[in-house]
């Protein structure tokens, strides 16, 4: 059983910034030339691939007088590669004034998303629509299903996500893996999809995504409960995610609350 962590806790906070890092190198440490620099006061991921998906600077902490030649390393390392790139602001990030510098070496803020906390003991049952079945991802079949549903949420599809998860899966379905892929099959369709990541005391929910020709049928909430009463049935007690402002209605009402906002620049 992993402990609870109190919605106003700092704790809470600093688990859901600790999982989403971990997230983020997990499978990425496994990919055959895939970068990950872990240094003091930043990490910055690459995947190899053209895809600001996988291709990440995060979880800053860096000293005023070394943040504009940190923040230019960084953002060096990909564009002399030529290669698009996320930069994540979360709650804690150092200097203050981050988000100014960033923009001042070109980056523009592209989204905003809530970070959100949940007690798993609130979570509803789950009903599924009629014609749904959600199934745990354990073989290369269905994550490789897991992947293209969640590339479908760019037009046209971006076949990196395809690539990645393919050259990873060896990994991502390990019996100690700490991730869960759940695909959701429409009268044997796939069209939703939906991970977890169990880390640092909480469950982390990512990738939560309906292709557009199933949305508004109940399909995402029911890929948003399936992983997370997994989670509880193992013992989670305490659930995170970053939502954007369409998801965090959905999320409110399931009984989430906030917890600082992550900032993604390009």
């Amino acid at each position: 059983m992993q402990p609870f962590l109190e919605p106003d806790s700092p704790r809470v906070r600093s688990a859901m910034e600790a999982n989403q890092v971990e997230h983020m190198t997990y499978l990425a440490r496994s990919l055959p030339g895939a970068i990950v620099k872990d240094t003091p006061g930043l990490l910055l991921v690459d995947s190899g691939l053209p895809c600001n998906t996988f291709n990440v600077v995060c979880r800053a902490r860096l000293e005023r007088h070394e943040a504009d030649a940190r923040i230019a390393a960084a953002v060096s390392h990909f564009r002399d590669k030529a290669f698009p790139f996320a930069w994540w602001v979360g709650p804690d990030a150092a200097p203050e004034d981050l988000d100014a510098r960033l923009s001042a070496h070109g980056l523009a803020n592209a989204e905003q998303e809530l970070g959100m906390s949940m007690d798993l003991s609130r979570l509803p049952g789950l009903t599924l629509p009629s014609g749904l079945c959600i199934r745990r991802a354990e073989d290369e079949h269905t994550l490789a299903d897991f992947a293209r549903v969640v590339a479908a949420n760019w037009e046209p599809a971006d076949p990196h996500v395809l690539d990645f998860y393919a050259r990873t899966a060896h990994v991502a379905l390990a019996p100690d893996s700490p991730i869960r892929f759940f695909v959701g099959y429409l009268d044997g369709e796939a069209v939703a999809a939906s991970e977890c990541h169990r880390a640092w005391g909480v469950a982390g929910l990512y990738s939560v995504a309906t292709v557009r020709h199933a949305r508004r049928r109940g399909i995402g909430a029911a890929l948003t409960l399936a992983p997370l009463l997994d989670a509880r049935e193992a013992g989670y007690r305490t659930a995170t995610l970053q939502a954007s402002a369409q998801g965090q209605g959905v999320y409110s009402r399931l009984g989430f609350v906030p917890q600082g906002t992550f900032r993604e620049y390009q």
